[in-house]
């Protein structure tokens, strides 16, 4: 006859088999606090929390990455071909263009009216380098033309001597002009403070006033400028 102190061994001994064979359960040998256990038990839980989270963080960081993707466009603002956004300067490169190529051209034009002003003055320099030696010569053609026009009144024994002197002050003048020295006419013309030089005045109303009536001393040119101005005497 089975008692009730049998029956109830029979049912703890049942369920403690029951305990034994569940999974994960710790056996009598290892004991409930087994480090392998519960390491397995730890990574089992932690991968069932991730793969609940999952979705739900992937979801998250898609909104974000998208809601800062949506930023940078938005503060970037329009881009060139190679994806760069253009800067002030590429902006304004069209009108710094111009600008150098204005400057360029101005710096030519510069260059040049230099180049010409220097082979102006470069010619004008070898035209009268010789100005102050050719002005000192006229006092010696004014010398012979006075010993020409007091040899013509002497009579014929100064003939042999203003034949040598008419010579010379022909060789004078050709050797003057040269190199650019002429004489000017002075007499019968309107005066010309630019070239003539007023030494004495004598009313004429047959010439008229403002005229040239005689010439004292011959005026020169070198060129186109006045080598030295004629002394005259003008009508009034």
């Amino acid at each position: 006859m089975t008692t009730q102190s049998d029956r109830e061994a029979a049912n703890a001994a049942s369920a403690a088999e029951t305990a034994s064979n569940r999974p994960g359960a710790a056996s009598p040998s290892e004991g409930p606090g087994h480090p392998d256990e519960t390491a397995t038990a730890n990574r089992g839980e932690a991968g069932a929390a991730e793969t609940d989270a999952s979705p739900t963080s992937d979801a998250t960081a898609f909104g974000d990455a998208a809601d800062g993707a949506a930023a940078v466009d938005v503060d970037a603002g329009p881009q060139t071909d190679g994806g760069e956004t253009p800067t002030a300067p590429q902006a304004a490169e069209p009108s710094e263009v111009q600008e150098l190529r204005n400057q360029l051209l101005r710096t030519l034009a510069d260059f040049d009216n230099f180049r010409r002003r220097t082979r102006q003055e470069k010619e004008e320099l070898q035209q009268f380098a010789t100005r102050k030696l050719l002005a000192d010569l006229l006092p010696v053609v004014d010398n012979f033309e006075r010993a020409l026009a007091s040899a013509n009144g002497a009579g014929g024994e100064a003939s042999d001597v203003l034949t040598g002197v008419e010579m010379v002050h022909r060789q004078l003048l050709s050797v003057l002009q040269a190199y650019g020295v002429v004489p000017m006419e002075a007499v019968g013309k309107p005066f010309d403070p630019n070239i003539h030089e007023a030494v004495a005045q004598e009313a004429n109303p047959e010439a008229g006033s403002g005229v040239v009536l005689a010439e004292f001393q011959k005026g020169y040119r070198l060129h186109d400028k006045v080598l030295r101005p004629a002394m005259v005497k003008v009508s009034v």
